[in-house]
């Protein structure tokens, strides 16, 4: 899997559990986990009990003594005027009087509501006629409204999973705003809780069991037989319990229990009391912190080693769920957690599965690069899948290991001194010989070669392709470039250093030795030469007869002759060559002007036959000079009087340059035929003493022009050398 493709799958993974979170959030779908978590967080932050919230109970001991429900509203009055007489600071009536009794019941529960002044009434909402979803409230009676001290809606509405948990303080239909009951209760104490303007629309509350509260059957109240002072300063609130009465709801209370409508209330108005509203976290800041830890996550997916994303995973769901239990508990802010860990766990396999997926993938690929083209695969290695591709890549890893091993071997037992680079230029690996060399270089340094160099004090002659470390000795470089098979273009390199100082130190021997050759041996040899020509026009009376001054200056001559060829076929040895764009033909015509005196007086003619075109060629003029001197020297020295030397040049369009050198002389002897070119080789004295050193520098000539030479040679038909010479 490629980079670009792996950062794809990423950012198409964050935008999928980023959306997903926020689809998540809006929707509700993870309200039945948010709602578990939520029942478990209020249940540890719930206040204690308000011991001023006392309920009186219609419950079914009531209704077997009092009579069957609904009870004459002449009974409801005798309970408030019992409840005032013994001091409730406030009565809460959690019954509907929307429909009219008999006149005289309703006016006495009139009248006890205006005695007492501390009645609040409760009320509903009806579907509006001829409208489809419009609603009104629907008030009590005109009478019991205006002898209560205040209204509320007793409207709850149970969550998705049928449990109550919040309730609409205020209830806006298209035509008015309706404060809930517990609202209106408590703004008439005029004291604890928040006020009307701070309570926010909907609240979410702690529920306690109902049992937690102050109870107290109606049919006691009514007959007077509470504990004297029971209700003094209580907020009492009246509703059925009764089976079969009343509302009934499934709440929070630490488990799930079903509750009646009155003890509902008095959970609500004990949150009111105590500040301990729940309110739900913003919607913006909910989805503003899921895109942060989720993205968090991610990224924590990117760079982190795989060992750590899974606590990371974790983390986040802790993160989250600890964060919603205590912006609960500190703040009564309520954040549900469930779609980001949700997201975060559904996130981790997700990515689990495609890093996995690039594994195998990337195992396949490997062993299969890695496999010898002869071997097949094992089968039945490992428990799955994976661990088969794991143990298949851990045999090849491991003979690849042993192929490294043996190649850092082969590397360390090179007889040069071996540097390798990286792709980046700095050194990446030394052998023995060159450790000793650059003793300054450690592994975990990041030197460049040329920083090596200088760290170490060598000297890099670049033109020349050598080095000279700091001890005297020289180093010829030789370099090579690595290409990384799966990216060309990023290579590495490879230099190796072959130490040359014994070669060196030879070659500086020899130039002194053919110094020595080029002057002080040829120096005496030519005075000699000089003193013979001087003694030949003196007396020689009592000197030295004019034979023998002769014989000496042809042996100093034969020795001048031997140094310069020597001193030539030395230099050639290592040629230096100095091309150039030169006429053959013109350097065949100045080697015959040059060999006319000899020609003369051995009486030997020598026939040109020349192209009449010039016949260019890039070679070292002087040498090529040398060679035709030497040629056509041997020919005429070797050929008899009367007889005649030929050179011949042939000159084609394309294709290589043909020269030849022929006498009409006695030939070659076997013995030198069998090896024409050697040095210091078998030879004739039919024309004086001969070093053979000129035919071994004629070859040496040929040779470092890539051009070939061949001889002729037959007993009396004379000698023939044929040379051939590329064009360049």
């Amino acid at each position: 899997m490629s980079a670009a493709r792996l950062r794809f799958e990423w950012v198409v993974l964050l935008v999928l559990a980023v959306s997903g979170a926020l689809a998540s959030q809006a929707s509700g779908f993870t309200s039945r986990l948010d709602n578990q978590l939520l029942d478990f967080g209020t249940a540890l932050v719930r206040p204690p009990v308000d011991p001023d919230i006392a309920i009186v109970t219609i419950d079914d001991q009531s209704v077997a003594e009092i009579g069957q429900w609904p009870w004459p509203r002449d009974v409801h009055a005798q309970l408030i005027d019992q409840l005032t007489k013994e001091g409730a600071r406030l009565i809460v009536l959690d019954i509907l009087f929307p429909e009219p009794s008999s006149p005289e019941a309703d006016a006495a529960l009139a009248d006890a509501m205006e005695r007492s002044g501390i009645v609040v009434l409760p009320h509903s909402f009806v579907a509006r006629p001829n409208s489809p979803s419009g609603v009104d409230p629907l008030w009590p009676l005109d009478s019991f409204q205006r002898s209560s001290a205040s209204v509320g809606h007793v409207v709850a509405q149970p969550d998705d999973d049928g449990v109550l948990r919040r309730f609409d303080l205020s209830l806006e239909t298209d035509r008015d705003e309706f404060p809930h009951l517990a609202v209106q209760a408590l703004a008439l104490l005029g004291s604890g809780g928040q006020s009307a303007v701070q309570l926010p629309k909907q609240a979410i509350i702690p529920f306690h069991p109902e049992a937690a509260f102050y109870r107290q059957p109606a049919a006691e109240v009514i007959a007077g037989s509470t504990v004297s002072g029971f209700f003094k300063d209580k907020i009492v609130l009246v509703g059925a319990t009764a089976q079969g009465l009343g509302d009934r709801y499934s709440v929070p209370s630490g488990s799930i229990e079903i509750m009646s409508g009155i003890g509902a209330q008095a959970n609500l108005v004990a949150s009111l009391r105590q500040n301990a509203l729940i309110s739900p976290l913003g919607m913006a800041i909910q989805s503003t912190l899921a895109i942060v830890l989720i993205a968090g996550l991610l990224m924590a997916f990117w760079y982190l080693p795989p060992r750590y994303v899974l606590l990371c995973a974790v983390g986040v769901v802790a993160i989250v769920l600890l964060l919603s239990m205590a912006l609960l508990a500190g703040g009564h802010v309520w954040f549900a957690p469930g779609s980001i860990m949700i997201t975060a766990i559904l996130a981790y396999p997700l990515w689990s599965w495609r890093r996995l997926s690039h594994v195998s993938r990337y195992l396949d690929r490997e062993a299969e690069r890695l496999r010898d083209p002869g071997s097949a695969p094992r089968s039945g290695e490992g428990l799955d899948y994976v661990t088969a591709q794991i143990e298949q890549l851990r045999r090849l890893i491991k003979t690849v290991r042993g192929s490294l091993a043996f190649l850092q071997q082969v590397i360390e037992a090179a007889p040069d001194a071996i540097v390798v680079l990286d792709r980046s230029g700095n050194v990446e690996m030394l052998n023995e010989r060159a450790s000793a060399l650059f003793p300054v270089w450690r592994p975990q340094d990041e030197l460049g070669f040329d920083s090596l160099l200088a760290s170490s004090g060598a000297a890099l002659d670049a033109e020349g392709g050598e080095l000279s470390a700091s001890d005297g000795q020289t180093y010829l470089i030789a370099r090579a470039d690595i290409a990384e098979p799966d990216d060309p273009d990023a290579s590495g390199e490879i230099i190796a250093l072959r130490d040359v100082s014994d070669l060196r130190r030879l070659d500086e021997e020899r130039r002194q030795m053919l110094e020595f050759l080029s002057h002080d041996m040829r120096t005496p040899q030519v005075a000699i030469v000089g003193l013979t020509d001087q003694a030949k026009g003196e007396s020689t009376g009592k000197g030295l007869a004019s034979d023998t001054v002769a014989r000496i200056r042809a042996q100093a001559q034969r020795t001048l002759k031997l140094a310069d060829d020597f001193v030539q076929l030395a230099r050639l040895e290592r040629p230096s060559l100095t091309l150039s764009d030169s006429d053959i033909g013109a350097l065949i015509e100045e080697a015959c002007d040059r060999a006319y005196a000899p020609s003369l007086a051995k009486q030997v003619m020598i026939e040109q036959d020349l192209p009449e075109e010039p016949c260019f060629a890039r070679v070292d003029a002087s040498l090529i000079a040398r060679m035709l001197d030497n040629l056509i020297g041997n020919a005429i020295k070797y050929s008899d009087a009367g007889t005649t030397v030929r050179v011949s040049l042939s000159c084609p369009d394309e294709g290589p340059i043909k020269l030849e050198v022929a006498d009409q002389g006695p030939g070659l002897s076997p013995e030198r035929l069998a090896d024409p070119f050697a040095r210091f080789g078998a030879h004739s004295t039919h024309a004086g003493p001969s070093s053979g050193l000129g035919l071994a520098l004629v070859k040496k000539v040929v040779d470092s022009h890539a051009g070939l030479i061949s001889v002729t040679s037959r007993p009396g038909a004379g000698t023939a050398f044929a040379i051939t010479l590329p064009l360049d």
